[in-house]
């Protein structure tokens, strides 16, 4: 099952501002080398509040400029033939609720924590 349903969209928007890597490592602070891999990537990586506040100080967007949600492909529907098919429908549906939830709270957690600090500055 592919669960990778949050898209990481730092290229795109990068690519649209016509911002340089060298340009956003040296606003952050980090290496070109970081900054590529950040950029490289289409699963949101794992970011402290504080790395998520700079990208979008340095690229002037918002944290939901940076994610996209795509919908499921439908490779992982079940065929719905008799109650043994419903059951297992529902454990399985269960747990891509679980592990979807986790990576959205995540990601919702950074766009809370920015919006706050925005609103306090």
């Amino acid at each position: 099952m592919d669960m990778n349903v949050i898209r990481w969209k730092l290229n795109e928007v990068m690519a649209q501002k016509r911002i340089r890597n060298k340009d956003l490592a040296k606003g952050l602070g980090i290496t070109e080398t970081s900054v590529y891999r950040l950029r490289k990537t289409d699963e949101m990586p794992r970011l402290s509040p504080e790395r998520l506040n700079g990208l979008c100080a340095a690229i002037k967007c918002q944290p939901g400029d940076l994610l996209e949600w795509v919908p499921d492909d439908g490779s992982n529907q079940l065929a719905l033939t008799d109650s043994t098919s419903l059951e297992s429908s529902a454990q399985a549906v269960d747990s891509v609720k679980t592990q979807y939830t986790s990576h959205c709270e995540r990601a919702f957690s950074f766009i809370v924590f920015v919006s706050e600090v925005s609103e306090s500055a």
